[in-house]
């Protein structure tokens, strides 16, 4: 269902301060995705009550910690398949979230939660492999549970999807901050990503049942959010 191990992802030999720096140089709107993501959370939630949070591919953690400084009484479980990132979550979150080491899509999730979080975290997966852990999501929620959905996608309109390819790699070049940075992020974006159209996604979530807005579209950075 993915094309890429951890080792191909070269986690082992990154600081984990260095990659929550390289990941918001390299992904487009990386930053605008994450203020979409807390006014969201702001607008929608109740920072008094507790909530059952799952965040799949959580990487080092960015995007739960930022929700748990809006929503403190949340109860956070935290995903990955690299050690080397969940220790960097460990070090943003120490005992007050519960860290769950594997593959998101083999893993028998135990409980039912009111926010999935999935933020830069799915775009490995092929087509079969995205419906695949959609329909897994949407079974974990709560009814009424919302998924964030932040990744990187395409378009199914041609001249669209090699004009915001174009656009993207543009942007690495302006915002790598050296060559072997580049050389690392190209690589990952050129042979290890495999987007998939936005116009497909949306519509395997809605078959499935979810109902979805689009709160943020810039070249190939989504954020979508999506109801149970």
């Amino acid at each position: 269902m993915t094309n890429v191990k951890v080792q191909d992802l070269n986690y082992h030999h990154y600081s984990t301060d260095k990659y929550d720096k390289d990941i918001f140089n390299s992904i487009p709107y990386h930053k605008e995705l994450h203020e979409q993501i807390i006014k969201f959370i702001k607008n929608n939630f109740d920072a008094k009550k507790e909530y059952a949070v799952l965040d799949l591919g959580a990487g080092t953690g960015i995007t739960s910690k930022m929700i748990q400084n809006k929503l403190p009484n949340a109860k956070f479980d935290l995903n990955d398949f690299s050690k080397k990132m969940l220790l960097g979550a460990k070090k943003k979150f120490g005992k007050t979230a519960y860290y769950i080491l594997g593959d998101y899509s083999k893993i028998k999730f135990r409980k039912k939660y009111d926010i999935i979080i999935s933020v830069i975290g799915i775009h490995h997966q092929n087509h079969k492999g995205k419906r695949f852990l959609f329909k897994k999501i949407y079974s974990l929620l709560k009814p009424g549970g919302i998924f964030i959905f932040g990744d990187l996608v395409t378009y199914k309109n041609s001249k669209k999807a090699s004009l915001n390819q174009a656009l993207h790699f543009y942007h690495l070049v302006k915002k790598s901050t050296d060559k072997k940075t580049l050389k690392e992020w190209a690589h990952h974006h050129c042979v290890l990503n495999d987007l998939t159209p936005i116009e497909d996604q949306v519509k395997w979530m809605r078959s499935i049942g979810f109902d979805i807005k689009i709160e943020m579209l810039k070249i190939n950075t989504a954020l979508l959010i999506c109801r149970k």
